[in-house]
Order: C-alpha cells, then sequence, then structure tokens
C-alpha cells in the first residue's frame, strides 16, 4: 500500500484555511479587499464577540449572480487573472482565489448578492465549506457576506485567538489601514451595535488620517508630493515631534495596497537621519503610484511584502520625497539631491544606479560613510547589496569575544571611568575592564525599584491630567489591560470619542516624561494578546522600565554616569535586564594582555 495519499477537499480546504485564515482581522481584511475589488464606494463592516461571534460585511459593489455566487466558494475560483501573463500586471487588492472558501470552510457563512441589472438575488449557505442551500431572494444591489461562529468545527485555533479587546483591535487596524488605502470609499466599522469608525469617501486622505489617529497627531503631519515619470509619492508624514516607539504606524501603500517594505522604510528612517531621537519611529501614511510591471506582489501568500524591480531607484525617490517634505516644513536643509526638470522625469543615473550632477562629490562622500543596503550594486549577483569591506591597510587581527560579567559581583565593585557613542559606560573592576550597557542598566534600576512593593505601586496625581488619543487598536488594550495598568500606578479613563484621560502615573516616573512613556506602553501592549498570564506583572514591570530607561545614544554627565552605575551597584541582580539581556561585558586583565601580545 503506497504511503503517500491524496487529502480529501475537506482536508485541502481546512489546510488552505490555515494559510489565509490565522484569526477574525483575517477575515475582515480578506472580505473588506473583495468589496474594494468590485468597485464599492460604500462598504459596512460589523463584528461581534471580536469577530469570534461575527463577522458582516456589506457593499454597494458590482454583485454576482447565482453561477458566479456558487463558483466563488470554490477554490482558485477568481475573476482577476485567467492568463499567467495577468500575474505580472495585478491591479488588484485579491487575486488568489482563495479567500471566500477558505473562510467558509471553517465558519459558517451566508452570501446575499445581487448585480445592479438583476431584479432578484441569490443567497447562499455554507457551512464547513460545503453548501447547504442556495435560493433566490430579495436584497439590495451589491454583496453581504456573513461569517459566524469563526473556527467552530476547529476548537485547536479557536483556542489560540486572545480576548475580545485584543481580536476587535486587529480587526479595526485593518479596517483603517483599507481605509487609508481607498479615502475614496466611505467605510464603516461597527463592534457590538456601537460604532468605531467612519470615513467620508470624500478622497481626503487627511480626514481619513484624522478619523484614524485623531486631531492632534493629524496636526503635526507634514504633506509628502513627488511627481517623477511614471512614478508617484504623496502622502503624510510625521514632525520631528511625533515619534513611535514602533514601525507599527509606518503605511506604505503601493498602488492602494498596503505592503511592508524594508526598502521603504529604510529611506524614511535616512530621511529623518538625525532629528529621530534614540529608538523612536517616525509615523508616515505614503502612497506609492508606478507601473504594474514594477512591482511583484506574488512574493507572500497574504500579498503583504512585495518585490520592487528598481529598487535601489524608489529607495532614493522615497527618501527625497520626505526630506523635501521635511525641509519645507524648515525642519532639515534641502536635499542635496538634483533638482528636477519640469517634466518631472528622472536625471541620469550612473551605471550603479547613483544620480549624477551638482553635489555629486558630496552625496558619494557620504556613501562611503554610511551604507544605503538598498542602492542598485554595480554587480547584479550582489542582488542590491552594496558591501563595503576593509581594504588591505584597514584589516585588523579578530579580538576575542567579550564575556558576560560572573554573577558574583559584590557592591561597589563597578568604578565608572567614563561614556562610549553614548551608549555603554566604561568601569574598571580590579584589573579588568568591563562595559555597561546604559539603557539596561537603567531598565533594571527602574524595575527594581516598581519592584519593590508587592501591592499597588505608589502613584502620583497629576495637577493637569494628560489627554491621549488613541487608535481603537490602542483603546482596545487599555480595556483588556486597565486593571494591571492600575495596579502599575497609571489611573486612566475614556475621555470621549479617541481620547483618554490619565490621572495619575507611577511616582518616579513624574519628571521623566509619562505622556511619551505612557504611550510607547500603550502601543506595545496592544500588540500582547489576552490578560491573566502568570508573569503579567513582571511583563509590565519590564516594559515600563523600558519606556522609562535612558535611550542608547543619550550622552550622560559625569553626575548622571555615577549615579547609574552607584544605583547599579546596589541592585539585587545587575547582570541583567528585566528582560534577561546582559547589562555588563568583561575584558579581563589576560584578555587585554593578549590583545597587546604581553
Amino acid at each position: 500500500m503506497p504511503r503517500i495519499k491524496l487529502l480529501t477537499e475537506e482536508m485541502a480546504n481546512r489546510i488552505a484555511a490555515g494559510e489565509v485564515v490565522e484569526r477574525p482581522a483575517s477575515v475582515v481584511k480578506e472580505l473588506l479587499e473583495n468589496s474594494l475589488d468590485a468597485g464599492a464606494q460604500r462598504v459596512e463592516v460589523e463584528i461581534a464577540e471580536g469577530g469570534r461571534r461575527l463577522i458582516r460585511v456589506a457593499d454597494d459593489g458590482c454583485g454576482m449572480d447565482a453561477e458566479d455566487a456558487v463558483l466563488a466558494v470554490h477554490r482558485f475560483a477568481t475573476s482577476k487573472v485567467a492568463e499567467p501573463e495577468d500575474l505580472h500586471g495585478i491591479a488588484t487588492m485579491g487575486f488568489r482565489g482563495e479567500a471566500l472558501p477558505s473562510i467558509a470552510a471553517v465558519s459558517q457563512m451566508r452570501i446575499t448578492t445581487r448585480p445592479h441589472d438583476a431584479d432578484e438575488g441569490t443567497m447562499l449557505t455554507i457551512e464547513g465549506g460545503e453548501i447547504t442551500d442556495a435560493r433566490t431572494t430579495g436584497c439590495p444591489p451589491g454583496t453581504t457576506v456573513q461569517v459566524a461562529n469563526l473556527f467552530y468545527n476547529t476548537p485547536a485555533r479557536l483556542k489560540f485567538l486572545r480576548g475580545t479587546a485584543t481580536e476587535r483591535g486587529h480587526c479595526s487596524d485593518w479596517v483603517t489601514r483599507l481605509a487609508l488605502a481607498r479615502p475614496d470609499v466611505a467605510l464603516k466599522f461597527s463592534h457590538d451595535d456601537t460604532v468605531l469608525f467612519t470615513s467620508s469617501g470624500r478622497d481626503d486622505l487627511l480626514a481619513v488620517l484624522t478619523e484614524a489617529y485623531g486631531s492632534s497627531v493629524a496636526r503635526q503631519m507634514l504633506p509628502v508630493e513627488l511627481h517623477s515619470g511614471v512614478i508617484h509619492i504623496s502622502g503624510y508624514v510625521s514632525g520631528a515631534r511625533l515619534t513611535r516607539s514602533t514601525r507599527k504606524h509606518q503605511l506604505f501603500f503601493v498602488n492602494k495596497r498596503f505592503v511592508r517594505s524594508m526598502a521603504l522604510g529604510h529611506a524614511l528612517n535616512e530621511a529623518y537621519g538625525m532629528l529621530l531621537p534614540s529608538g523612536k519611529q517616525p509615523m508616515c501614511v505614503l502612497h506609492l503610484e508606478l507601473p504594474l510591471e514594477l512591482v511583484d506582489p506574488n512574493v507572500h501568500p497574504t500579498k503583504i511584502e512585495v518585490r520592487f524591480k528598481n529598487r535601489g531607484e524608489l529607495h532614493n525617490l522615497m527618501q527625497e520625497a520626505v526630506e523635501t517634505a521635511l525641509a519645507e516644513a524648515g525642519l532639515r536643509a534641502p536635499s542635496l539631491r538634483p533638482a528636477r526638470g519640469r517634466a518631472g522625469t528622472l536625471p541620469d543615473a550612473g551605471a550603479a544606479g547613483r544620480w549624477e550632477g551638482p553635489g555629486a562629490e558630496a552625496r558619494a562622500r557620504a556613501r562611503r560613510l554610511r551604507v544605503n543596503p538598498f542602492a542598485e550594486a554595480v554587480d547584479e549577483r550582489q542582488d542590491g547589496l552594496e558591501v563595503h569591506g576593509p581594504g588591505p591597510a584597514e584589516e585588523t587581527r579578530a579580538v576575542p569575544a567579550a564575556q558576560p560579567l560572573s554573577p558574583e559581583v559584590a557592591d561597589g565593585l563597578l568604578e565608572p571611568l567614563g561614556q562610549v557613542a553614548g551608549t555603554y559606560i566604561v568601569c574598571r573592576a580590579g584589573d579588568d575592564l568591563l562595559l555597561v550597557d546604559q539603557h539596561r542598566a537603567a531598565e533594571r534600576i527602574i524595575a527594581d525599584e516598581l519592584s519593590q512593593r508587592e501591592d499597588e505601586i505608589s502613584r502620583q496625581m497629576l495637577v493637569l491630567p494628560l489627554t491621549l488619543e488613541l487608535t481603537d487598536a490602542e483603546r482596545a488594550a487599555i480595556e483588556e489591560w486597565r486593571e494591571a495598568l492600575g495596579a502599575m500606578g497609571f489611573e486612566m479613563e475614556p475621555f470621549g470619542g479617541s481620547g483618554y484621560l490619565v490621572r495619575s502615573v507611577p511616582t518616579m516616573l513624574v519628571d521623566k516624561n509619562p505622556e511619551h512613556i505612557l504611550q510607547g506602553l500603550i502601543e506595545e501592549i496592544s500588540e500582547w494578546g489576552q490578560a491573566g498570564t502568570d508573569d503579567l506583572r513582571e511583563r509590565l514591570v519590564a516594559t515600563v522600565a523600558c519606556h522609562a530607561a535612558v535611550k542608547r545614544g543619550e550622552y550622560l554627565s559625569d553626575g548622571e554616569i555615577r549615579d547609574l552605575i552607584s544605583a547599579l551597584n546596589r541592585s539585587p541582580t545587575p547582570g541583567v535586564c528585566p528582560h534577561g539581556d546582559p547589562i555588563i561585558v568583561c575584558l579581563s586583565h589576560e584578555q587585554l594582555a593578549r590583545q597587546f601580545q604581553h
């Protein structure tokens, strides 16, 4: 008997569902993208219990007749591609023909649809991937897909879903992204009969951005606009004072499709340069429009990652667009890049894809000092990576890896000597040389102070409460974690719309810019998941300490260095930070002697 067997259609559908449907947000994304591809101008998204019990997406798009409705729930059935050549010019958000059958395989689905020129519509009922009922019905033009009891037949997947507020936040994230991708479409999102987000469909990107992030964020966003031949970059980037702890709020859209791109993210950060505080990231909503043949969306099953044909050129254009926006706002000097002609065409590029013309010498000098990993290389075999290695005269002997400090560190052992690169504090311990990571050391000190009390941490009531404008995902995170945050000293309450009022903070954070600390903390816990884990307090302590600690790249005075090392010497665990990473690295006297060949 053969050991290899063909899977049944049911098993194949469930496996495909595992690739496409990770959580309720995956369903919201796929159904909403289908509505946009169907030409809808108005879409309503409704979920219940975080999408676990119900997801309903209704649109006024082109609709389907009875035959198309039945075909739509079969695998690899799509109206968006037909020939192999079509894969090289994808203009729609979805095209693989797996979304509806994959969702139907793990839910109880109902599809109601009618073309605009038909007198009656079609209603299909699908359970576990099988069509159980098909009939004609009266309904408005467009399509409504209702997904009930997600993962009802796959309890292992259901068990790993997070709390209601967390799943709601993930769904909200995708509605927001797609609203920003298509500001010309009116979207409405509600959870348990409460409207959380609306966009007008007036093709006003700034208005959608205001609805998503609040007016205080929108006021600090700077417009971006750049035309270069067939390439158009537009959107908004944040001013220097508006930053976040992660790249989550860096949204790039290529031909109206949300994508993740290391090249575009790197270009954004290069444009800001020294404007960014250490450990902070800018926000952006940037649209890139270019010919379909210059972008390949077939890189990843989720279609989020793409490959660009001329990524070095696009990297430079994105960097220039953001640099120009920052320069026009008076935040940086104008770019050294050559001015573009009235026709908006690209200047001639050299053989290596680098611009020639005014300022070329200065740019060449800058390239020698800083590597652009997304620049086009002369040798195509390097796949676009510039490798700068030391020449023969620059070669040095390899330095043995420094060893972490042993746990037998006694109080008062570390004697500070100075600071290196605004990141490491040089210390002496007997005859040994030690390097202390200042950020991790500060994390350890703050975590020790926060952990001193077994019950609630002492708090300081604020004379003027802080007002935070948060996204729906961040508000959902606060709802999930409010009790734990209160025990940490953060007293918070809703303040209408997207606002939250902060009435108290931990006493030790009063002088450490609590607004920025809390913003970073909320942003991070919105990614955590369900509350109630055993290490909840330790996790929160570590996160608060991370956001409140001295950052790498901050230069400290001699007094601040002494205070930091003195506090570290008093710590019961000076060797590791709250996340378990080493704080101190030691070069022993014997290692130093070997390096100097003594």
